[in-house]
């Protein structure tokens, strides 16, 4: 087997992510201790309705979630998760503008006032606890992207569904991606639309056991298979949907 390279290996990853973390905690420098008005460039407060913190919040919760999982699966890292991890801030902060406008939407429909000001300078300290909230939905969507792109799809789903029947399942991601040719392997299975999942297969093969942990998460085990890759297929509410490569080994 050919030599792991030095940029597909979980240590560069986590140097990324510490990189991150700098960048982070010298903007809020910046942004905290009036450094703006010394530099050449015009740093906003915010970007329309949004506050320009909900982005920097965004994107500490996609660098925390990243840090702390590459260090978890670091004895069965996957070198093709690379490039996730190192667009996680990205996706993070993105998402929590998305996040807050819905929010912000919401709060508008109730004939509230929820358009925050510009972000408080040291003066001001915390007295904007609007501001506030909007940072802890920032940092929560940024923190569990997954879990609010799979919500965000469901609701699109269950908007253009005819009828206002369940959307069919979705996966999106196995977790290991390999496994013994003698089963009992736990594998989870990331996607959406699982509830009432009634079947799990590797191949033809069904799963001994399997456990719906959420809507948008199922654990199984694998049954004994041979050499090689078969796809895996999630039955639910008398739909199906196959996605995702499994190898025995």
């Amino acid at each position: 087997m050919a030599a792991q390279k030095w940029y597909d290996k979980s240590g560069f990853i986590v140097l990324i992510e510490v990189f991150y973390l700098l960048v982070l905690f010298m903007v809020a420098l910046v942004y905290l201790t009036g450094l703006r008005s010394q530099l050449p460039v015009t740093l906003p407060d915010s970007f329309g309705p949004v506050a320009a913190g909900v982005l920097w919040f965004g994107a500490l919760g996609g660098v925390i979630i990243s840090l702390s999982g590459t260090v978890d699966h670091r004895n069965d890292w996957d070198p093709g998760l690379k490039y996730w991890h190192i667009t996680r801030p990205f996706i993070g902060a993105a998402l929590a503008i998305i996040s807050v406008l819905i929010f912000q939407a919401g709060v508008l429909s109730l004939a509230a006032n929820p358009a925050p000001t510009s972000n408080p300078t040291p003066s001001q300290g915390s007295s904007n606890p609007q501001n506030l909230l909007y940072y802890l939905i920032a940092f929560v969507v940024g923190y569990r992207e997954e879990t609010f792109r799979e919500l965000i799809k469901r609701l699109v789903d269950v908007i253009l569904t005819p009828g206002g029947g369940a959307p069919p399942p979705v996966i999106s991601r196995l977790n290991p991606l390999k496994g013994k040719k003698a089963g009992g392997d736990k594998v989870t299975i990331k996607g959406s639309g699982f509830t009432n999942t009634t079947i799990v297969k590797f191949g033809p093969a069904s799963a001994p056991n399997f456990q719906v942990d959420s809507d948008i998460q199922i654990t199984a085990t694998t049954p004994p298979g041979t050499a090689g890759t078969v796809n895996v297929t999630v039955t639910a509410r008398g739909s199906s949907a196959t996605g995702g490569e499994f190898t025995y080994t």
